[in-house]
């Protein structure tokens, strides 16, 4: 999506973001050696031109990105209050990216045959229509034996559910077809979940995260600027250390250490500088 965030007053600074972009990012900068493929939509517009030039720059591989004549990107804007927590405002209607499953059907899931693992968010299931968000759990379960290992975050966000009895069901659908659940101790208490997956790792305040039924401690942020993209760069770390071998605890060291550093910039994807 186009991100909008402030930059002074009156004065807005324009980039490229939204969950599951943001962990292909922090997975392929914390293991370069990792082909990384971004499943989505984008329009045929100067905007989506832009917008897969930066995932480019990143080394994002964009052969199942699937260009839609007429569509165009979904747009948010971040706003903060004193604590760098954020508040989102969205326009995506009529994104591009609502077709990335019909779009990936047309061309065949056979061409995620083979991955060592894969990734699904909570909102890419979200913004799909009711149906497709169906045949979206229909396609966890015809993956199965296919690809290495399936990654669930829930991410859940209220205002893209009819109800939240709704969201926890397709939530706990998509968790019982998933190898690895990437949850956040507030989407646990608002849908009311279990960690029932095999491997589940929890991240939860005071830079924390429940893994294996214990807690592990990160250090906390030396400042609080932004917490835009905190849990999208711990899952991209976290999946990173575990396609190398490192063990879940380990791998969620990893995952703080990199989401403390996040969170301590503007914006969910912070200069590859920094």
């Amino acid at each position: 999506m186009v991100e909008l965030r402030g930059a002074g007053e009156a004065l807005l600074h324009q980039g490229f973001a939204g969950d599951s972009y943001n962990t292909a990012v922090y997975l392929k900068r914390s293991a370069p050696e990792i082909a990384v493929h971004y499943v989505t939509a984008t329009g045929t517009d100067p905007m989506s031109s832009a917008m897969r030039a930066a995932w480019s720059v990143e080394g994002l591989e964009d052969d199942l990105a699937f260009a839609v004549q007429d569509r165009r990107p979904g747009l948010y804007m971040i706003e903060l209050d004193r604590a760098g927590e954020r508040r989102f405002h969205y326009w995506r209607g009529e994104s591009a990216a609502r077709r990335w499953l019909a779009e990936l059907r047309a061309a065949g899931i056979d061409r995620l045959f083979g991955a060592d693992l894969i990734y699904l968010s909570g909102i890419s299931l979200a913004i799909l229509a009711p149906g497709d968000r169906r045949d979206a759990l229909t396609l966890l379960d015809e993956l199965r034996g296919k690809v290495g290992k399936i990654a669930f975050d829930p991410n859940y966000r209220p205002a893209l559910w009819a109800s939240r009895d709704e969201a926890a069901g397709m939530v706990r659908e998509a968790v019982a077809s998933c190898d690895i659940f990437l949850p956040s101790s507030e989407d646990i208490e608002a849908l009311q979940l279990l960690p029932e997956c095999a491997e589940t790792a929890m991240t939860a305040d005071g830079a924390r995260c429940l893994v294996d039924g214990d807690w592990v401690q990160g250090d906390l942020a030396a400042r609080v600027v932004d917490t835009s993209g905190a849990g999208d760069s711990f899952n991209g770390a976290y999946l990173a250390a575990r396609l190398r071998g490192v063990p879940p605890r380990e791998a969620a060291g990893a995952g703080l250490a990199l989401a403390a550093k996040v969170v301590g910039h503007p914006g969910a994807v912070i200069p590859r500088s920094s």
